[in-house]
């Protein structure tokens, strides 16, 4: 398992990565976005409308939440393998998201644990926003 992945029982524990500060967000040079909400969440934009390019690979599986059936390292991994969007370069900069920065943590985290150096959770796509346009966080 990698750093922040936890196994715990039958299950991995997955930790949520803080939300980066606006900073962080407004330097990284065309960063890949991961959007782990899931669609339905996207359609009503919680959070926010989609950032223009992102890639969304819900973190909860069908829809469940996290607190009723928490997501493992591995489903995740596999989630993210099947949507195919991580570069090849393991320090491309990478941000992710849901609607206000737990399962965008947790993306993160995930993502780290498979060798990605320049990953970070922006929190939910208007903190994201805010901190692209202005540097700092609405």
């Amino acid at each position: 398992l990698g750093e922040g992945c936890f196994a715990m029982g039958d299950a991995s524990v997955v930790e949520s990565a803080p939300v980066a500060s606006a900073d962080i967000l407004k330097a990284l040079k065309d960063p890949l976005v991961v959007d782990a909400r899931d669609p339905d969440e996207i359609e009503k934009r919680k959070g926010g409308p989609p950032i223009e390019g992102s890639v969304n690979v819900p973190f909860n599986i069908d829809g469940v939440k996290q607190s009723d059936r928490p997501t493992s390292c591995a489903e995740y991994t596999k989630k993210l393998e099947e949507a195919g969007c991580l570069p090849e370069d393991k320090g491309a900069p990478i941000i992710t998201h849901c609607g206000a920065g737990g399962r965008g943590g947790k993306s993160c985290t995930v993502i780290k644990s498979l060798g990605f150096t320049n990953v970070h959770n922006g929190g939910s796509p208007d903190n994201i926003r805010a901190s692209r346009e202005t540097g700092s966080a609405a």
